[in-house]
């Protein structure tokens, strides 16, 4: 017999998986003629290239046999021993045992949700918060709770009333997810009052937390906040870091940090997934910090994203219509725009390709469904010209369908 509905076949997990909206619009957004605010794209005139060639000319020429290897599932050694160095900026106890090396964060949500999320197992995150997240969990069918942000980050009073009603009920969420510094999708830093107040409420309840810090470095204004782990006394923090922005996305270089006593598990999770990440790759990230070329890489990308924040900043206040309000934050690639409540960003996105720009729909970083008034911007792919010219065209479209 014939298979009619080859469907049937699906595991329940693959059903509760949700595509990428942020893919499915790059998808239209590849056109030259439209400026896309859509991806989280960095700009490529940051990228080492120059240096990246040297250093990998330097690994194939010495190294090759290792290079081009299978690695350790862990993640090579000399790369592990830089990030931990490079982390114990913060926090002196980090060590190469407290790192695992994945291919990109999205990898490490994956990991961590593999490792941590049974069917309906409760997380916590904000609101909105990152995509990708909310992607990696559905997968794995966990119920998500949001609790909604100001220019401070997450409510710490809503997000103790949300874990006194689950204790009542004998719940208890599996982790807190949050991105404490320059928010992907809202640009807001979450203040140090309450990191702490965050982390006390994760001891009085027993809740780990999952720091996720792709932006971290990029501040172009203000005062550094401490990161979350950097606090962390109960050994309760899981941090999430990448080099896809720091360096580029290509080299697909990012790592896990955790308690030693989870790495057991995740290295196991990791296994079933791709046995061990690029060596080549690793082997030139690590020689690229090792040479201490970081800080000056990201003191570049700084100056250059900086000034496109501000021009983007300035496009706003100077074409926007009236009603139409954006957050201003101090760093990371993106920030948040808010329409009149009766205004659907979604509706408006066919519209605004017509116009030839893009964005994306606040919706999608939303676990509710809500923020439909919604939409993020991303400031570090369009060149300076076209963020003027973009946001000219995308105040027009909003203007008229008011």
């Amino acid at each position: 017999m014939v298979i009619k509905d080859l469907t049937a076949f699906y595991s329940k997990n693959a059903l509760s998986m949700r595509r990428s909206e942020i893919r499915e619009l790059l998808k239209v957004t590849r056109r030259p003629d439209i400026i896309s605010f859509a991806g989280g794209l960095p700009g490529p005139e940051t990228f080492p290239v120059k240096e990246l060639e040297e250093i990998s000319c330097q690994i194939l020429r010495e190294k090759g046999a290792l290079a081009l290897q299978y690695g350790p599932t862990e993640g090579e050694m000399p790369l592990r021993e830089e990030i931990a160095k490079w982390m114990s900026r913060e926090k002196a106890t980090i060590k190469p045992e407290n790192i695992l090396i994945t291919e990109g964060s999205q990898q490490g949500l994956d990991i961590v949700s593999k490792v941590f999320l049974d069917p309906n197992d409760i997380i916590i995150l904000e609101l909105p918060t990152y995509i990708g997240g909310l992607q990696a969990f559905s997968a794995y069918r966990a119920k998500m709770i949001g609790v909604p942000q100001d220019e401070e980050g997450m409510k710490m009073d809503l997000l103790e009333r949300a874990l006194t009603k689950l204790a009542k009920r004998k719940k208890k969420p599996k982790f807190i997810y949050v991105v404490p510094d320059f928010q992907n999708p809202s640009g807001v830093t979450m203040s140090l009052k309450r990191r702490k107040r965050l982390l006390e409420l994760a001891y009085q309840y027993e809740i780990p937390i999952l720091e996720d810090s792709p932006y971290r470095e990029l501040r172009y204004v203000g005062e550094n906040v401490p990161a979350i782990y950097s606090l962390d006394s109960e050994n309760q923090v899981m941090v999430l870091g990448t080099f896809s922005k720091l360096l580029c996305p290509g080299l697909r270089l990012a790592w896990i940090m955790a308690p030693y006593e989870w790495m057991d598990r995740m290295v196991v999770a990791k296994q079933g997934m791709d046995l061990c990440s690029p060596t080549y790759t690793q082997l030139i990230g690590a020689e690229f910090l090792k040479r201490g070329l970081l800080p000056q890489q990201i003191e570049k990308i700084r100056a250059v994203y900086g000034r496109k924040l501000q021009i983007m900043l300035q496009a706003l206040r100077k074409h926007m219509p009236k009603g139409v309000r954006w957050s201003r934050p101090e760093g990371g690639l993106f920030l948040w725009i808010k329409l009149p409540k009766k205004m659907s960003a979604n509706d408006l996105f066919p519209k605004a390709i017509e116009d030839k720009v893009a964005y994306v729909v606040g919706s999608a970083f939303h676990c509710n469904g809500k923020g439909q008034n919604t939409m993020r911007m991303n400031f570090s792919f369009s060149s300076e010209q076209q963020i003027d010219e973009g946001i000219q065209r995308l105040a027009k479209m909003i203007r008229e369908n008011m």
